[in-house]
Order: C-alpha cells, then sequence, then structure tokens
C-alpha cells in the first residue's frame, strides 16, 4: 500500500507542474534556471555532460534495462526481472502519451544534441528515473549487504540528476519538463512496485523460507 500511495503523490505532483507550467509560454522558475544553466554548452560543450546526455539515449535505456533483467533472471529473481522491463515501458508509453497530449514546444538552444519531438515531459529524465529507480529497488530488495544497497542508491540518483542537468545544460528542455519527468518516472517506479509486490526484502524473505524455524 506505501507504494501505491507513493504513486498517487508522484501524480498528483506531476498534474500540478502541468497545471502551473504553462503549455505556450514559461514560468519563472523556467526562465531563470535557463539564464543560469541552459546553454552553458556555448562553443566548447562539456565532453563529460555529451557522456552524460549519451546515458539518456535510447540504445543506452535499452541495453541496461535488458542487462539487469537479464542478471535478476538469472539470479532466480524472476519477478523483480518483469518489474524492470515493465517499469520501463510503462514510462515510455506514458510519456509518449503525454507529450502529444501537453505538445509543449521545445526551447530554443544552439544544436549540439539532436533531439525532436515535444519537450513536456523530459523523455530522457522520465525514463532515467524509471530505469533507474526500479534498479534501485530492485537491488534494495535483493542484495545482502547494506554497501550494496547504498551504492546502488547513489550511483542510480547520481545518474538521474546528471541526465536531468544534462538537458538543461544543452539548453532542450525547460526545469518544468524535468521535473515533470522525474514525477511521472517515480510514479511508474512506485506503481510498478506495487503491481509486482516488490516493498520489503527479497533476501530476508527468502532466507526465513530456505531456514524455517523449528516448531
Amino acid at each position: 500500500m506505501k507504494a501505491w500511495g507513493i504513486a498517487i503523490l508522484c501524480a498528483l505532483l506531476f498534474a500540478g507542474i502541468a497545471w502551473w507550467a504553462p503549455m505556450e509560454g514559461t514560468t519563472a522558475l523556467d526562465r531563470t534556471v535557463k539564464e543560469t544553466l541552459g546553454g552553458q554548452a556555448g562553443a566548447n560543450p562539456s565532453a563529460m555532460l555529451l557522456a552524460v546526455n549519451g546515458l539518456g539515449s535510447t540504445a543506452v535505456f535499452a541495453a541496461v534495462t535488458l542487462i539487469g533483467a537479464l542478471l535478476a533472471w538469472l539470479m532466480r529473481f524472476r519477478k523483480e526481472a518483469m518489474a524492470i522491463i515493465g517499469t520501463v515501458v510503462l514510462a515510455l508509453l506514458v510519456n509518449t502519451g503525454l507529450k502529444a497530449l501537453f505538445e509543449r514546444a521545445r526551447p530554443t538552444h544552439e544544436g549540439w544534441i539532436t533531439v525532436d519531438g515535444y519537450s513536456f515531459p523530459s523523455g530522457n529524465s522520465m525514463v532515467g528515473m524509471a530505469l533507474y529507480g526500479i534498479l534501485i529497488v530492485v537491488v534494495w530488495n535483493c542484495a545482502r549487504s547494506g554497501w550494496a544497497r547504498w551504492t546502488a542508491v547513489l550511483a542510480g540518483a547520481l545518474l538521474i540528476v546528471l541526465i536531468g542537468y544534462s538537458r538543461l545544460y544543452f539548453g532542450v528542455h525547460y526545469a518544468t519538463d524535468i521535473l515533470a519527468g522525474y514525477a511521472a518516472g517515480l510514479c511508474c517506479v512506485a506503481a510498478m512496485t506495487g503491481a509486482f509486490n516488490l516493498s520489503g526484502s527479497t533476501y530476508s524473505r527468502r532466507r526465513r523460507r530456505s531456514y524455517p524455524s523449528f516448531p
């Protein structure tokens, strides 16, 4: 139930951002962030952020999704493997629908990276949150050590933030696009966590089943 509650809160947060952000204009936050960060690439874009932006490509998302799901499947975490694929597919489908619904034009940018389609919500941010978010959930539930769990949390959170920042850096999204993408992506993670009942430690449950207590 906790996962479904988070999904509802994220959906409401997304709705609030969509209501606040004009689809044919910008908010004060959009303008401030664009003036501060947008178009910083200038004549010499950061090689590191070009690489980070590449982590948000369809090919990389697909590769990470399939590798993560395959590893989970081979380790006999079958439900978790299906959740990884399901979360990413859900995020892609929902993002496509939302972009078509809101039809927000992209901001003017320098053209250092190739982009197409509408701007709201950010697909890279949404799918990045969905993919790395569900991987955090899976590792947290399945890992035996706290070190592995927190490494996954920190690495995943860093990737999510950097992917969003890179889109602002190259000026191809407004800040509200990124925030809405994060909210919708986290909604997908929470919804699939609830649907596949991933709450709690899978490793702990397996251990209890493997070593039953004596009567």
